[in-house]
């Protein structure tokens, strides 16, 4: 699968022994990001069938509100699709915790879904 590049984010998507690891790096401040993060997200998703998926934050630098809701759907699919989920975000980092405690809290009703800060 490719990785995505737009503007100041990069996801890279790695297949490796039954797993698909998602990493986001750089900044995701687009005004409109749904239009090009859910078409990718869902691909993400038909690679993952089957695998267990890690997907990465650390290395994201900053996202704005947009980035939020196509996160959460691409999260409601792979629980949807029962695909296993350990999202991982930066702990230390100064915007992080704030940003993904709506998600800590999303995946707690989702059995296929976890989420933890490094």
């Amino acid at each position: 699968m490719n990785n995505l590049k737009s503007g100041s984010l990069e996801i890279e998507v790695k297949e490796s022994n039954g797993k698909v690891s998602v990493l986001w790096k750089g900044v995701s401040d687009e005004r409109d990001p749904s239009s090009f993060l859910n078409p990718f997200l869902d691909r993400v998703t038909r690679v993952a069938k089957g695998a267990e998926c890690d997907v990465a934050f650390e290395k994201l630098e900053y996202m704005n509100s947009s980035t939020v809701q196509p996160i959460v759907q691409f999260i409601k699919k792979l629980n949807e699709n029962e695909i296993k989920t350990l999202i991982t975000y930066d702990a230390g980092s100064d915007w992080q915790p704030a940003s993904f405690k709506a998600l800590v809290s999303l995946s707690k009703m989702m059995p296929y879904i976890s989420v933890k800060g490094k």
